[in-house]
C-alpha cells in the first residue's frame, strides 16, 4: 500500500472518530433529566408538543427540543406576607371589612393532563404558574367564600364551614385546567388595629356574658339543691306528724267509757278507795 492510501485510511478514521464524538456530544446535550416527583412533556424548538404522553422521572432524549416539567407529587403554594415577596390575598367579608388572608394551597398536576396544561399556558410552570393563574383562582375562591361571613364570625371560629367551602370551590376551579388540590390551610386574617380593638371588646363582652351565665346556673343549681334538701326535711317532718296524729287518733278512738270504768274498777280492786278529807288528809279505804 502506498503512502497516499495509508494517509486516506487515517483521514477516514479521524473523520469517523470526530463524527462519533460530535454525535456523542450532541446526544449528551439533548438528554434531559426529569426530577423525582415530576413528570415531563417533550416539546420541539417551535413549542409544538412532540409526545403527548407524560415522561416519568429519569433521563430522556429531548432531541431538537426540550422537556417541560410539572409536579406530579404534592407541592405547596404559600400565599402570605413575607420579606421576599408579598403574596397574601385581600378579600371582603359580609360586613364590608377588607382583610388580608394568608392561605396555603397543596396541589399537583394531573399526569394525564400535562399536554392540555401546556396547550393552555405554554411554558408557564412552577412559581410563575403559582403567581399567575393558580393565584388568580385562589383569590377568586376566597373572595366568593369570605363574603358569606362576617369578620366576627371568621375571627371567632363561628364560620366552621369556611375552610371546607374554600377547598371544594378551589378543587373545582383547578380541576378545569388539569390541576388537583390536595389540601387548603387558611390563616387568621390580618385586620387593622381599630378592628382588632372592636373584636377584642366583643370577645371580652361575650366571655363576661358566658361567665355570668355560668355563675347564674351555678347559683340556681345550689338553690335547687337547698330547696330539695328543705323539701326532703319538710316531707319527713310532715310524715312524722301525720304518723303521730294517726297514732293519737287511733288511741283516742280506742278509749271508751266502758274501758275507763273498767280501768277504774281494776284500780279500786288493787288499791282500794281513796277519800280526800280536807287539804292534808287522805284516807284509803280498802
Amino acid at each position: 500500500m502506498n503512502q497516499k492510501g495509508i494517509f486516506t485510511k487515517y483521514r477516514i478514521a479521524i473523520y469517523v472518530v470526530i463524527v462519533t464524538v460530535i454525535i456523542g456530544i450532541a446526544a449528551f446535550l439533548t438528554i434531559e433529566k426529569v426530577d423525582n416527583g415530576n413528570v415531563g412533556l417533550r416539546v420541539g424548538l417551535s413549542g409544538k408538543i412532540i409526545s403527548k404522553t407524560a415522561l416519568a422521572p429519569g433521563f430522556h432524549f429531548a432531541g431538537l427540543g426540550r422537556i417541560v416539567e410539572y409536579p406530579s407529587r404534592m407541592v405547596q403554594a404559600d400565599y402570605n406576607k413575607s420579606k421576599d415577596k408579598e403574596r397574601s390575598i385581600t378579600v371582603s367579608t359580609s360586613d364590608g371589612k377588607r382583610v388580608d388572608v394568608e392561605v396555603k394551597v397543596n396541589y399537583h398536576a394531573e399526569s394525564t393532563e400535562v399536554a392540555n396544561i401546556y396547550k393552555k399556558f405554554g411554558n408557564v410552570t412552577g412559581e410563575s404558574m403559582e403567581d399567575g393563574w393558580l393565584r388568580t383562582q385562589t383569590q377568586n375562591t376566597l373572595r366568593d367564600q369570605y363574603v358569606k361571613h362576617s369578620i366576627l364570625d371568621v375571627l371567632t371560629g363561628r364560620a366552621p364551614s369556611l375552610e371546607a367551602d374554600v377547598l371544594k370551590d378551589l378543587r373545582n376551579r383547578f380541576a378545569k385546567e388539569g390541576y388537583v388540590v390536595d389540601d387548603v390551610t387558611l390563616g387568621i386574617p390580618d385586620v387593622d388595629n381599630e378592628t382588632k380593638k372592636t373584636i377584642d371588646s366583643i370577645i371580652k363582652s361575650t366571655q363576661d356574658n358566658e361567665k355570668a351565665k355560668k355563675d347564674a346556673e351555678t347559683a340556681q343549681t345550689i338553690a335547687d339543691k337547698d330547696a330539695a334538701v328543705a323539701k326532703t326535711k319538710a316531707d319527713a317532718d310532715l310524715y312524722t306528724a301525720q304518723k303521730t296524729a294517726e297514732a293519737n287518733a287511733k288511741l283516742s278512738s280506742s278509749i271508751t267509757d266502758e274501758l275507763v270504768r273498767y280501768k277504774e274498777a281494776e284500780a279500786r280492786m288493787k288499791h282500794g278507795w281513796v277519800t280526800v278529807q280536807g287539804a292534808e288528809s287522805t284516807i284509803v279505804d280498802k
